[in-house]
């Protein structure tokens, strides 16, 4: 493929020189644009390298971009590259190259109609956003909304290069200059995306201070105009730590785990770095740009219409006062490893539908009714995507006929795809309080700063968790809360978190067991699920 380059004068700002380039800037190509950086008149301020439909870059292509930011700097002119392709981006992060060059994305914006300095905007919050604040308004001095954890580090991880690693990271994501504000005119609480970001260093202290460090911890945030996260790298004589939390309204664990550690380590081992060239700000525009979907809603007060705690929440058998927390652990023992490749619905669906006969057969009724919480990416430019994403599904199921395992399983699939296409309504939900004493489904992947101490993997070593200093006490106060976590040797463990004035562990126990017999028997997929409930 040859290379095209077209040279033109900025419109808007005569002072501006823009070099397209589309096709391959290779070696065979490199020359050319060589010479034609070569014959430019030196009567401008700015030179811009617009690489939005260039499809390749190789070490040759990039010497010459190199070359370009040399003589521009020689020339006291600016040098911007603009939008390159994920692939050509992908190359300067790999190198560096995006540490001493300006990269610029302005594609999405000039196609969604956003105005350059359109972060510093108040934005409103996104339902489940508003919903954790509120949520975390009923015990506003708590860290329930921390997500994060302390690690100590292996010895050889090289603290400045795991500095570069955080800071270029933090930089790189709009999500991380989240600040939460109340707006000037309607007093509503918003947030804008325009905040300062305080470079990520080392510090070295002694014993006695890193001790008063993880006190400081262990307090609740102040949300108002303050920065949304703490990430801390510290040396003491016994060794060297990495503190990472954030406020929970700006990072689900998706983003935490699966997208920002991961990134870190791929920034840290000068791998590849692949980014959405989408932002949240843009995301929580178009969310909250939507008109009012007033099927949507009708469709959720109908799913939940009739919900009743003791025909939809497994029998109580204590009644001890207040709301008491308490969590069970139990690793299910009848998940077969490679039974999901031959099917076509996913884990998600099949651990759902597994809750949801055990629920119905622990009360003995003819249906069930869960609030199942989803990640909320389901676009490919959703899935790099930094930020609170989660979005939370009310399902019901009527077992009022004899059905195949396999077939309830489709059916369910059909059911929680009709409830995506509402997710938009979410509003309705919290607002109206509908899900509140529903039992709620989770699937986990991983344990990167999860809920057990243990060891992660970070930049080719492993780390071990030392504190999780998070409150653990809920402002939710739910009955049932069940978590699956695959972990990464693909064993499944459940997590039952449950109001212990409400159930006794024995209760969970069983459940427990029950959740693992649907698991075997939806496994056979002519199965009867009439007979799985009998």
């Amino acid at each position: 493929m040859k290379l095209l380059i077209d040279v033109n004068r900025d419109a808007a700002n005569d002072g501006v020189i823009v070099v397209k380039l589309e096709g391959r800037l290779d070696a065979n190509t490199s020359s050319e644009f060589n010479k034609t950086l070569e014959n430019l008149s030196g009567d401008f301020d700015e030179l811009q390298l617009d690489l939005s439909q260039l499809d390749y870059m190789s070490s040759a292509g990039l010497r010459s971009v190199l070359l370009a930011k040399k003589w521009t700097d020689k020339e006291n002119i600016k040098f911007k590259v603009v939008d390159p392709k994920e692939e050509v981006d992908e190359v300067f992060s790999m190198t560096g190259f995006n540490r001493f060059v300006e990269i610029i994305h302005t594609d999405k914006g000039k196609e969604d109609g956003i105005a350059d300095g359109s972060l510093g905007e108040f934005y409103p919050l996104s339902p489940i956003q508003r919903w954790m604040m509120d949520t975390h308004f009923q015990k506003a001095n708590s860290t329930m909304m921390n997500e994060g954890g302390l690690a100590k580090l292996d010895d050889s991880i090289d603290m400045e290069r795991l500095a570069g690693a955080l800071n270029d990271t933090l930089a790189a994501h709009d999500i991380f200059r989240c600040r939460i504000l109340f707006h000037p005119d309607t007093g509503e609480i918003s947030q804008r995306f325009d905040g300062s970001l305080s470079k990520v260093r080392i510090e070295s202290m002694s014993e006695e201070e890193f001790e008063k460090r993880k006190r400081e911890l262990k307090k609740p945030y102040q949300i108002i105009d303050r920065p949304l996260f703490r990430i801390y790298l510290i040396v003491t004589p016994s060794g060297k730590y990495l503190y990472v939390d954030f406020y929970h309204v700006i990072m689900d664990g998706v983003a935490t785990a699966l997208l920002f550690f991961r990134e870190v380590d791929n920034r840290y081992l000068g791998k590849p770095v692949k980014q959405s060239g989408y932002s949240y700000a843009e995301y929580i525009r178009e969310l909250c740009s939507k008109p009012k979907n007033e099927a949507g809603a009708a469709y959720w007060r109908n799913m939940l219409a009739d919900f009743d705690e003791s025909r939809h929440l497994p029998p109580c058998d204590r009644n001890e006062g207040s709301w008491n927390f308490n969590a069970y652990f139990a690793t299910l023992q009848n998940i077969k490893k490679d039974f999901f490749r031959g099917t076509n619905y996913s884990e998600h669906i099949f651990l759902l539908g597994a809750i949801m006969l055990a629920i119905a057969k622990s009360t003995g009724s003819s249906n069930a009714i869960m609030s199942y919480v989803h990640n909320g990416r389901t676009t490919r430019s959703e899935m790099r995507l930094m930020g609170l994403m989660l979005t939370q599904i009310p399902v019901r199921y009527d077992f009022d006929k004899d059905i195949g395992a396999d077939d309830f399983l489709e059916d369910l699939k059909q059911r929680v795809a009709e409830g995506f296409q509402y997710r938009d309504s979410l509003e309705t939900v919290y607002n109206e309080g509908l899900e509140d004493d529903c039992a709620t489904f989770i699937l986990q992947k991983g344990n990167i700063m999860g809920n057990v101490s243990g060891e992660i993997p970070l930049c080719g070593t492993v780390a071990t968790i030392q504190e999780l200093p998070q409150n653990k006490a809920s402002a939710v106060e739910n009955s049932l809360d069940i978590h699956v976590v695959c972990e990464d040797d693909g064993t499944y463990r459940l997590k039952l978190e449950y109001d212990a004035s409400r159930y006794s562990e024995g209760m969970m126990v069983r459940f427990a067991e029950s959740v693992d017999e649907m698991i075997k028997g939806l496994q056979d997929k002519d199965k009867a699920v009439l007979e799985l409930l009998s």
